[in-house]
């Protein structure tokens, strides 16, 4: 998720991005204006996201205690908490944009008296039921007023003063409505304080569930800061390896290329076919090197999804001679048969990335080489027609090579990862896995160890236009 530096809040992550030094390794602490931003934010929609909720309850109170009071007064009072609801939605709504865009004010005197007034309003209807003639009046006094804790619990607690005002009110009417009628029955019947007794008791309780409750939130925002400083530490890892092999690739490829160029023209310039073999082997060995950069490169540009296919027409005869003459030097001096089979129902120009497929034959021409001591390497290519304008074209190679484990199988095939170094296949399979992957092929492998292996490499390209209007 993109995070914009002196946001204030970001809403989805519920963390806060104010301050981009706050998401490295080495980050303070969260500033204190950054936190005030962060938890009137959370205020703000919390109060806002249960709006209705506390009208539908408050509505069903009403009813019941219209029946208990024996008034309507409880039905005016559910009328005149519509408009005190929404007002209060609307203060909200106010302090959250405010705080969302990092101007979170330093100081909320006017919500703060909000906050109370409204609690006040809202607490009318437990003074109604208390005073009623009926018992059950008291009791559903006291779940309302437990009510109106836990509501300020869950939606002010971010904020002490809004939850001083919230949650203040309710405590003055639990508190004051036993005293109060036990002086108006002239003080002379102590029973009449058991319900503050019991207030005083559940409040102990409550105010160590709010303390729980703010150590969880804080809790949570040390988590959301920990995953966004890996998440920051991780693009930075990326960010330094792809200029590393960027460097990596500016700094090698222009001497290899000279490196080359000047073996072509020595191997012309040969006199005997001992030295023109060497210089063979010079060119080769140059190609290899070259094709390792390409691999990095492309793992780097796979990984941060910028590599695209390059479709154009192509002849997938010419393109595995291409691959194979870079490879019969390497061959000959294994001593080494390599045979190249090609289906005579091969189209003679299909839509493919030449390019992407001659890096997958060519990694997979060079692990067989490799691993391969004695015997040969065998490629061919088969052709399915799939319809009148697409062909399944699959290239197989296979040597008499070590083979791999079927752990080596899976590690490669099954979790997508290198093996380690010297053992099974390594970089150039697995982005060979890769390239296969975006091109929306298939690449597979049979191996024993002892026994060789066989790759095959299998896509559908669709025959090049020329080609059919040709047939």
């Amino acid at each position: 998720m993109p995070i914009q530096p002196g946001s204030g809040l970001n809403q989805s992550s519920g963390a806060d991005c104010h301050n981009p030094a706050a998401l490295t390794n080495d980050a303070p602490p969260l500033p204190d204006r950054a936190k005030r931003a962060r938890a009137l934010a959370a205020v703000g929609r919390a109060r806002i996201g249960n709006t209705w909720l506390r009208l539908g309850s408050c509505v069903i109170v009403a009813a019941v205690a219209t029946s208990i009071v024996g008034t309507i007064w409880p039905l005016f009072w559910a009328v005149g908490l519509l408009p005190v609801l929404l007002i209060d939605r609307w203060v909200f709504s106010r302090l959250l944009q405010a705080s969302s865009t990092g101007q979170a004010p330093q100081r909320i005197p006017r919500v703060i008296a909000w906050t109370a007034l409204q609690s006040t309003y809202g607490n009318l209807i437990a003074v109604m039921l208390w005073f009623s003639p009926y018992v059950p009046g008291e009791t559903l006094a006291i779940i309302y007023m437990f009510g109106g804790l836990a509501n300020a619990a869950a939606t002010l607690r971010m904020s002490v003063p809004l939850s001083v005002a919230g949650a203040g009110s309710t405590i003055a009417f639990l508190l004051g409505l036993p005293l109060a009628e036990y002086l108006l029955n002239g003080a002379r019947n102590p029973l009449d304080l058991m319900p503050l007794m019991g207030g005083l008791l559940l409040l102990a309780f409550g105010v160590n569930l709010w303390k729980s409750l703010l150590a969880s939130d804080a809790a949570q925002l040390e988590a959301e800061v920990a995953v966004l400083r890996e998440r920051q530490a991780a693009a930075a890892a990326a960010a330094a390896k792809t200029s590393m092999i960027q460097r990596m690739n500016d700094e090698l490829r222009t001497p290899m290329t000279a490196l080359i160029g000047a073996s072509e023209h020595l191997r012309r310039a040969a006199q005997s076919p001992q030295a023109r073999a060497h210089i063979a082997t010079l060119v080769q060995a140059g190609e290899v090197l070259k094709l390792v950069l390409n691999d990095l490169s492309d793992l780097d540009r796979l990984e941060n999804g910028q590599l695209r296919i390059d479709v154009q027409p192509t002849d997938p005869r010419e393109l595995l001679r291409s691959v194979m003459s870079a490879f019969r030097a390497a061959a000959q001096d294994k001593n080494l048969e390599l045979f190249a089979d090609i289906d005579p129902n091969a189209p003679p120009l299909v839509e493919i990335d030449a390019a992407r497929v001659r890096q997958v034959l060519f990694n997979l021409l060079a692990n067989a080489i490799r691993y391969t001591t004695h015997g040969g390497v065998r490629v061919r290519i088969q052709a399915q027609a799939i319809d009148a304008a697409k062909v399944r074209l699959t290239f197989i190679v296979a040597d008499t090579g070590a083979g791999m484990s079927r752990s080596q199988l899976a590690l490669v095939f099954g979790r997508e990862r290198l093996c380690a170094e010297g053992e099974g296949p390594g970089l150039g399979l697995a982005i060979s896995l890769r390239l296969a992957k975006l091109m929306g092929a298939k690449l597979t492998a049979k191996s024993e160890l002892g026994e060789g292996s066989v790759f095959a490499f299998t896509l559908d390209a669709p025959i090049a236009a020329r080609a059919s209007t040709a047939a």
